[in-house]
């Protein structure tokens, strides 16, 4: 397998460090120490047994890198095997992310895949080692503990032209059953996440059940990675700081200085399709008393235009066939007392910053569409001459006739997007829209 040699020095290095000092004589130390490495090195650790806590979810996915995060029972250091065959012949090993240490953990294990192929079908595993201290400071990893063999696809301009979308879960189980059956029927080699995964977390624990060790299981997300983006309620709680120590942010070489804060934007090909993730942040104001004095959505959103503007100078982004912006809080609503989410009454049904800062843009270089959620009812709002992009809203996490839960799926068929509209409900496709491609 033959990735890019700095990327595979990258993940492994921390493993070659640990391992140098593997002989019966370690180059280098002195006499007076010699007695502390023959004690490191006479520690036996068998391997641990129910150290993995849950299944893997692939995440943050990019043409050349792949994120994975997974649950553990004990303080860890977490691993991932990475092929291009199935029998997993030549395998590159990466460790826990994190400069200038390792981020050991004792709950949750985050790893980051690089140096990674566009289009390209891979084999993983994850796995992890307990620690133990025979001498002082010094650590000494056990033998891992694997799991199964899974396999991904990254993205890139020669992948497949598939995505699907889930959005406002709220930790409701059944319905998340029924949503991660459905994206394992379609088969979309990525998932859209569009946030509000819970009400609001207070503990970082909720977090993992939330993501990694869900009521469900963990395996909607072992070969469908997802690209998660905030909710309003994903702002809410004590945790809410902490959520990506288990959805983990964009790589930082994604952005620029300037944009350091937002780690959950992305702008990526998958196949002939832009697919661009913003964050439109809480339903209310900053100046709402809810927030505190605490919350500065307001210029995070401008910082996001002048993103937004440099994502469609790319190459492979101006090129692009088709443009679909995905946000949680939809940023247009035609009726006239819709809350524009700049009031102190109640909350927002659309985000008028940014229909004003972002709409302007999609509408320049050619969106076809927007895809939010928040409201919990499914709703298609047709283009117009002044707003030449479409925006479909997908529904919420209860099972009810009039606000049921969505899937939405994405496929370039027949030269067009086809966007269908599966009603989690009835069962059954409850709308589909076709786009063609930019002129």
């Amino acid at each position: 397998m033959n990735l890019e040699r700095r990327s595979f020095i990258k993940g492994s290095a921390l493993l070659a460090a640990m391992s140098a000092v593997g002989g019966v004589r370690a180059a280098g130390i002195v006499n007076h120490e010699q007695k502390y490495h023959d004690r490191w090195h006479a520690t036996q650790l068998p391997v641990p047994q129910k150290l993995l806590d849950s299944e893997p979810v692939l995440q943050c996915p990019a043409p050349d890198s792949m994120g994975v995060a997974f649950a553990v029972s004990d303080f860890a250091l977490g691993y991932a095997e990475v092929a291009d065959n199935e029998k997993m012949e030549n395998a590159v090993q990466y460790a826990c992310e994190g400069v200038p240490l390792a981020m050991l953990d004792d709950r949750v294990m985050r790893i980051r895949m690089t140096g990674l192929k566009p289009g390209t079908k891979y084999w993983y595993r994850v796995g992890a080692s307990t620690l133990a201290f025979p001498v002082g400071y010094w650590k000494k990893p056990s033998p891992p503990e694997w799991s199964k063999v899974y396999s991904f696809t990254t993205c890139g301009e020669n992948a497949s032209s598939h995505f699907s979308v889930i959005t406002d879960t709220h930790t409701n189980w059944k319905t998340f059953a029924l949503l991660a059956q459905k994206l394992r029927a379609i088969g979309a080699p990525v998932t859209l996440w569009l946030g509000d995964a819970s009400s609001h977390t207070e503990t970082r624990e909720e977090l993992v059940k939330m993501f990694l060790k869900t009521e469900t299981g963990g395996d909607y997300a072992t070969t469908q990675p997802v690209f998660f983006i905030n909710g309003n309620h994903d702002f809410r709680g004590r945790a809410c700081l902490h959520s990506t120590e288990v959805m983990m942010g964009r790589l930082p070489s994604e952005r620029s200085g300037r944009d350091w804060p937002l780690v959950r934007n992305f702008a990526v090909r998958q196949g002939e399709i832009a697919l661009i993730g913003l964050d439109t942040g809480e339903d209310k104001p900053d100046f709402h008393p809810s927030a505190g004095g605490a919350t500065r959505f307001e210029p995070y959103r401008t910082m996001q235009t002048a993103w937004l503007a440099d994502q469609f100078k790319r190459p492979e982004i101006a090129r692009a066939p088709y443009i679909v912006a995905f946000m949680h809080i939809p940023i247009f609503d035609s009726r006239p007392d819709a809350n524009p989410g700049n009031t102190l009454e109640n909350y927002a049904a659309w985000q008028k910053q940014g229909h004003d800062e972002w709409g302007p843009l999609l509408k320049q270089y050619g969106a076809q569409l927007v895809v939010a959620g928040h409201c919990h009812c499914y709703r298609y709002d047709e283009p117009t001459a002044e707003r030449p992009w479409a925006q479909i809203v997908g529904g919420g996490p209860h099972m009810v006739a009039d606000k049921f839960p969505t899937v939405i799926e994405g496929k370039v068929e027949d030269g067009e997007l086809k966007v269908r509209v599966h009603n989690m409900f009835t069962g059954k496709v409850e709308a589909t829209h076709a786009f063609k491609p930019r002129v």
